[in-house]
């Protein structure tokens, strides 16, 4: 489990025994302002406050400042949109204008300046993206930095509220894809080894199923065919795409007489044949499976799966539609296991687009990061509150394919690529 969900579990068990209340929210101020009040809408007298519904075992909601809606905290990749995802991005100076929880106050802070940022979550830009929350309450702001950090604002600060008075206050889409819809999103993200420019497909797995597809349907050894993200797609009439595995990249003097050879098992669902079978036992990266009951599979090592694609069929009783594997692993089971896996000079100093697959229970995640080392790509799976990921190629042939087009490439023609098609 990583921190930011071992944080929303801490949450939950403990919000039932605040006792805060809107009421004294509401009372804060004089006679007069609680009469002017009266004519604003509770969004706009709580905006920028965690809210903790006291009929629903506590369950958490913040009022973003500027659309005054509410958004849930109940998930990790819930909290993560709220805290790093809706984040404002500041200056080392300007923090320094909003006094910490246990500093006094002086004439040395802008009060105009608190007042702005009332209720934001603000990532600094000239750290690490650590984020703080200037409680509307004192107009102080506490570091979201650790769980242990993260945990006692919300128990410290929360304001508890009855359900009718939260469903006066309207609800603010979120990223989790709604009505089995898959959904992207490009923002930037700050999280402990810095900030980064990221690119998000959440797609929900009940709703769309998974595909491989290779250019060869043999085991192409020397000037192997390659295409484009785009006509794999349109082949398949999948509306998302993205890069496969590494590949020997035309071009590249170790690569004369090898273009596009690539040696990672490979499932091709047209063919229905597993390519380079024969490297199962011998593949020193992970493999991401999908069956034909709509379930994920994530193996450590390729020869988990089997020596073959029978042996997987017999062991499962469910059939393979795709599957690939690649390397390194980035995480397993909620934890982060990319610091155990063999990784060249590149892979730890080279900062390059890269790109990963990850799952969690209900949905998968491409995810296209810049200028970013691959263990660097683990850390952002692991903020997107992913369960399994698998680092996939990157760097000129980086392409991400959502609704039909390009968000990001087009990039190498490709030897072989994952895609998802609406069921």
């Amino acid at each position: 489990m990583n921190w930011f969900q071992k944080t929303v579990v801490a949450l939950v068990c403990v919000l039932s025994t605040l006792s805060f209340s809107v009421a004294a929210a509401q009372a804060q101020g004089s006679e007069t302002e609680d009469e002017a009040q009266t004519s604003l809408s509770l969004g706009q007298r709580l905006r920028g406050y965690i809210l903790l519904d006291v009929e629903q075992n506590g369950e958490a909601w913040y009022i973003h400042p500027d659309t005054l809606r509410r958004r849930y905290l109940g998930r990790p990749a819930d909290a993560f949109d709220v805290m790093r995802f809706k984040g404002l991005g500041i200056t080392d100076a300007d923090l320094a204008r909003v006094p910490k929880a246990t500093e006094d106050v002086d004439e040395s802070y802008e009060q105009a300046l608190r007042e702005r940022l009332s209720g934001r979550i603000l990532l600094q830009t000239e750290q690490n993206g650590e984020a703080w929350y200037v409680d509307p309450s004192n107009l102080r702001r506490y570091y979201l930095g650790r769980p242990v950090d993260a945990f006692a604002i919300m128990r410290e600060r929360g304001l508890g509220i009855t359900s009718d008075e939260l469903r006066e206050i309207g609800l603010e889409e979120s990223r989790t894809p709604l009505n089995g819809v898959a959904r992207h999103d490009s923002y930037t993200l700050g999280i402990d080894r810095g900030v980064f420019a990221i690119e998000v497909i959440t797609i929900p797995n009940t709703t769309y199923r998974m595909i491989t597809d290779t250019a060869d349907e043999g085991d192409c050894g020397a000037n192997c065919p390659a295409q484009s993200l785009a006509s794999y797609a349109q082949e398949h009439g999948a509306q998302i795409g993205m890069t496969g595995t590494y590949f020997c990249e035309a071009g590249a003097s170790e690569c004369v007489g090898q273009e596009n050879r690539f040696s990672s098992p490979v499932y091709n669902s047209t063919a229905q044949k597993l390519v380079h079978e024969g490297e199962l036992d011998t593949h020193v990266g992970p493999m991401f499976v999908y069956d034909a009951r709509g379930l994920f599979h994530f193996y450590h090592r390729a020869s988990e799966f089997g020596s073959s694609l029978q042996e997987f069929v017999t062991r499962e009783q469910s059939s393979v539609k795709a599957a690939i594997a690649n390397y390194p692993s980035l995480m397993e089971n909620g934890e982060i296991v990319v610091h155990d896996e063999p990784l060249d000079r590149g892979m730890r100093t080279h900062r390059l687009t890269r790109m990963g697959i990850g799952t969690t229970g209900n949905a998968i995640f491409l995810v296209l990061v810049r200028r970013a080392t691959v263990r660097d790509l683990a850390y952002v799976f692991e903020a997107l509150g992913a369960d399994n990921a698998l680092n996939l190629d990157g760097g000129a042939s980086s392409a991400l394919y959502f609704n039909n087009d390009y968000v990001y490439g087009p990039g190498r023609d490709l030897p072989n690529a994952v895609l998802f098609k609406r069921r």
